[in-house]
């Protein structure tokens, strides 16, 4: 992990080559400023620049990259070699990668790659049980975020500090990070549906282990609210809720009226039904989370009784999460048999990317099985239709399934997979090492 400068380049690259100094000089320059400018005594010219890039077999742009430039380079492919290893379960390996790169940009101050490396350490100590210094890891990282304003890193800590505190069942300081995480989307201006529903699902799964049940539903309400804001966001080319609001933004309260009429005339039908679901759906989730298996079975199964007379898309998804469940208990046939279900009713939904999501988790039934070949030939027919289907997002996420896969008969397919899904993420900025 050498950063060297452009002088300390020119004498490591002439020394790899065994070439003297006059060797190097030609009948350019002499061997005394080839000397001062391994010195880092002088700097030369771009005419020099170019003779010694084809001298050294180099381009220039090694030659003159910054110091800076360098340590980010370098930290990167670290920071990505570590976040594999985390996937891997490879936790010591992991760690020892990661304090190289917090070492590393701690000598250099690059403030914002310290802080994504903070960020795997402290995943990696909450995987390790150590939630202390994992608690320590995300406060460290939720400072250097704040300071280089990275706001979805710091509410990405926000989110873990409160979670390490849930697994401590330290309910009131998980409340207080959960709700600072909130105030600072709000203060920061930030619309990030993903992020706040996590915030409210967990405050209202805390609000319900204090024993504050008005403030358990609240929350659950608010994340109700933000399930349909996505839903409208998607979909706001025919939404007559939205058209609704437009004209309420504007005053014209008749026309308002008349359009939130509509909306819930569709609606109104299925609505209770649907809200319960979804009530059960949240907490399933929230027990999936903290590894209460058990519950999370039995909450996703409510909600697919309640829901299983309203064939939609919702339903589909909840049959997702009944199939997680499922596997997570270990009833592999009962998995398989639900995600075939499933996958029926997506093709008769005519929805490619719940088909392929069908796919996805009978693949995953076959994999706790032990059938690696089918869990494959049925993975890489889910990344073939989400790669047509799909957003960026939905690809990324396909590969880092089919890495996991590969993880049983290829580390060679395992990598190449997960690296397309990180450059994915890179693109969208999800991450940004």
């Amino acid at each position: 992990m050498e950063i060297l400068t452009l002088g300390q380049k020119i004498k490591k690259l002439r020394k790899e080559r065994n070439l003297t100094l006059k060797e190097l000089a030609g009948n350019r320059v002499t061997a005394a400023q080839i000397s001062h400018i391994e010195r880092d005594k002088s700097y030369p010219s771009q005419d020099l620049l170019d003779y010694f890039s084809q001298k050294l077999s180099v381009s220039v742009d090694y030659l003159v990259e910054s110091k800076e430039a360098q340590v980010k380079q370098i930290s990167e492919s670290i920071l990505l070699k570590g976040e594999y290893y985390i996937k891997n379960k490879k936790l010591k390996s992991a760690k020892d990668e990661l304090t190289k790169v917090i070492e590393l940009c701690k000598e250099y101050n690059v403030n914002s790659l310290c802080a994504n490396a903070k960020f795997l350490l402290g995943q990696v100590y909450r995987d390790e049980g150590d939630y202390t210094m994992a608690a320590s890891m995300f406060e460290r990282s939720l400072i250097l975020n704040i300071k280089t304003s990275n706001v979805k890193g710091a509410l990405g800590c926000y989110l873990e500090l409160g979670k390490v505190y849930m697994l401590q069942k330290c309910y009131k300081p998980a409340t207080d990070k959960f709700i600072q995480g909130k105030n600072y989307l709000v203060d920061n201006n930030v619309i990030n549906y993903d992020i706040e529903r996590l915030l409210y699902i967990n405050l209202s799964y805390c609000s319900m282990e204090l024993g504050e049940y008005d403030d358990a539903i609240f929350y659950s309400k608010k994340v109700d609210e933000i399930e349909e804001k996505m839903k409208d966001y998607k979909h706001k080319g025919n939404s007559l809720f939205l058209l609704g609001n437009k004209y309420m933004g504007e005053g014209d309260y008749i026309r308002a009226k008349k359009y939130f009429s509509k909306a819930l005339d569709v609606f109104n039908e299925h609505e209770k039904k649907l809200e319960q679901a979804r009530t059960y759906v949240v907490m399933s989730y929230i027990h999936e989370n903290l590894k209460q298996y058990e519950e999370a079975l039995e909450k996703v199964k409510i909600a697919y009784e309640i829901h299983k007379d309203i064939e939609n898309e919702h339903l589909v998804e909840i049959m997702f999460d009944y199939t997680r469940a499922l596997l997570n208990k270990g009833d592999i046939e009962s998995a398989k048999e639900l995600s075939k279900k499933a996958l029926a009713m997506s093709i008769k939904l005519k929805n490619k990317l719940l088909e392929a999501k069908a796919i996805k988790y009978y693949a995953k039934a076959h994999l706790k099985e032990g059938n690696v070949e089918i869990a494959l030939e049925n993975m890489n027919r889910n990344i073939e239709l989400v790669s047509k289907y799909g957003a960026k997002k939905d690809i990324a996420d396909a590969y880092f399934e089919a890495a996991d896969i590969y993880a049983h008969v290829s580390k060679d397919k395992e990598l190449e997979c997960y690296s397309k899904g990180v450059e994915l993420y890179k693109e969208l900025k999800i991450i940004y090492y």
